[in-house]
């Protein structure tokens, strides 16, 4: 008989509902987008009752294409670091705020003043930010007072659905560290934290592991739904931790790096990162006893399309694939010209707002050609210097590439040879983050034995080995690289 795990990705444009049979191979996708607010500059919200409706439809459309009985467990890969309060009924006392909402700058500011940035980091994993969900809920707390009085939960947004399904609060490990206010040492909420900014515990749902079962789809949401009553849910992961394990980093070691418009690179590791630099930051693994290292740059894929639509326009022969045939005309090193990838400022490993893109080294000989080059090799280049320290930590030597990104073809050979080793293509390249849901579901409820289950699910499709030859020559260029970004500091500054 038939048995499926139906995964939710629910992200900030939209929600995907996905499903999975106990082979592991994906049967039936359906998404339902909807949109947020932005205003004021810098915030963003949402009504998490779009959230729901868009769980209910892509359930039913999905579940009509096999009989519903046979769904043995459900379980959500969510958006991270928001904030929604809801009160003792769970019912939502405004809107979500989002990842992207900066509003809480202040707070974030009186959070590093009272506990310092290098204790918060200690603690955390994380530099102190109005990214995260702590300041945002101080900033309620300053600014919507009659909305932090009622609060009885502070969620996020797949553990409010999961709510909605089982009546039950609750969130995971790796969700909950993308608080600012979660011990990883501990892997419990910081009283310590929580004590000096004034915030109750009582606030924050009981974390799990991510892989457990919190709960059964009642009677109400099942007829919401569509999903049968009785049907076990597990609480599932933030979708940076579900990606990670559709990229099969689910043991130790395990590298990869994601591409989109942004990009990151991470590994499985035994404990947080210890980064006196604090290039990166880490999250509790969404598999038991792990922890996600991970490092974030801002305009990876963006660079691209950025360079693809300004220079190549509307020319129908110069799409923004054939950036890779003309960088192939180039020769490593783009003949002496430079590309710093930072179209939105930089997080990793720079954390600076003010720092700029800038193509560096031209000279009457240089061509268009090496402007294409130079562009991938910056975004490689970038990505190196943030993988070092994680990379010195494992056994590992082989980076899983997954992402949109991950289709640019050349790129994978420049990542190759900048990184100095193999670069492993994966069958999917854009379901990591349902693929992940999907496993902590049938892992949580016993359809798959293990997580292992992930190699049959996304299985290897193309290995990318390093010309050591270039390798060699980009080690040397990578500091150039480097040295040239902290000459434009001072400049990007002013």
């Amino acid at each position: 008989m038939k048995q499926y795990v139906l995964a939710h990705d629910l992200g900030t444009s939209g929600n995907k509902a996905t499903l999975f049979d106990e082979r592991g191979a994906l049967v039936e996708s359906r998404v339902t987008p909807y949109n947020m607010e932005v205003f004021n500059s810098n915030w963003a919200e949402q009504d998490p009752s779009i959230w729901w409706n868009a769980v209910c439809s892509s359930s039913r459309e999905v579940l009509s294409t096999i009989n519903p009985k046979d769904v043995v467990a459900v379980s959500f890969s969510g958006q991270m670091m928001g904030c929604l309060p809801v009160d003792r009924e769970g019912k939502p006392l405004h809107n979500a705020l989002l990842y992207c909402d900066q509003r809480s700058t202040e707070e974030e500011q009186e959070f590093i003043q009272a506990l310092g940035f290098d204790r918060i980091y200690q603690i955390t994993g994380h530099r102190p930010s109005a990214s995260y969900s702590l300041t945002k809920l101080l900033w309620i707390k300053k600014h919507r007072p009659e909305v932090y009085e009622k609060t009885y939960k502070v969620l996020q947004a797949k553990d409010y659905m999961n709510f909605l399904l089982t009546g039950e609060y609750a969130t995971d490990y790796n969700d909950a560290s993308g608080t600012n206010a979660f011990d990883l040492a501990s892997l419990d909420w910081s009283q310590v934290i929580l004590d000096t900014m004034g915030v109750p515990a009582s606030l924050f749902p009981k974390a799990y592991p991510s892989s457990t079962k919190i709960g059964e789809v009642h009677r109400r949401a099942s007829e919401e739904t569509g999903i049968p009553e009785g049907t076990a849910v597990i609480v599932g992961a933030g979708d940076g931790g579900c990606a990670s394990l559709g990229a099969g980093s689910v043991s130790f070691g395990k590298p990869y790096m994601y591409m989109g418009s942004s990009s990151w690179v991470s590994i499985a590791s035994k404990h947080p990162l210890s980064d006196p630099e604090k290039i990166g930051f880490t999250w509790a693994h969404p598999v038991a006893g792990l922890y996600q290292p991970c490092a974030t740059m801002q305009t990876a894929g963006g660079s691209l399309s950025w360079f693809a639509k300004t220079y190549l326009g509307n020319d129908k022969g110069k799409t923004l694939d054939s950036i890779n045939d003309l960088a192939q005309e180039s020769v490593p090193g783009a003949n002496g010209l430079t590309f710093l990838p930072y179209l939105l400022g930089e997080r990793s490993p720079w954390w600076n707002t003010k720092a700029k893109g800038a193509f560096v080294g031209m000279d009457i000989s240089t061509t268009f050609p090496d402007h294409c080059r130079a562009l991938l090799e910056g975004v490689a280049m970038n990505q190196k210097l943030n993988f070092a320290g994680m990379l010195s930590e494992i056994p590992d030597r082989r980076v899983m590439f997954i992402g949109g990104g991950a289709l640019n073809i050349f790129l994978r050979q420049v990542l190759a040879d900048v990184f100095g080793c193999e670069i492993v293509v994966p069958q999917f390249l854009t379901e990591a983050t349902s693929m992940g849901a999907a496993l902590l579901g049938g892992v949580g409820c016993g359809l798959y034995e293990d997580f292992s289950m992930i190699e049959v699910m996304n299985p290897i499709k193309e290995v990318v080995t390093p010309n050591k030859e270039n390798t060699a020559y980009y080690e040397e260029l990578t500091g150039t690289f480097a040295d040239l970004y902290r000459s434009l500091e001072p400049w990007f500054n002013r």
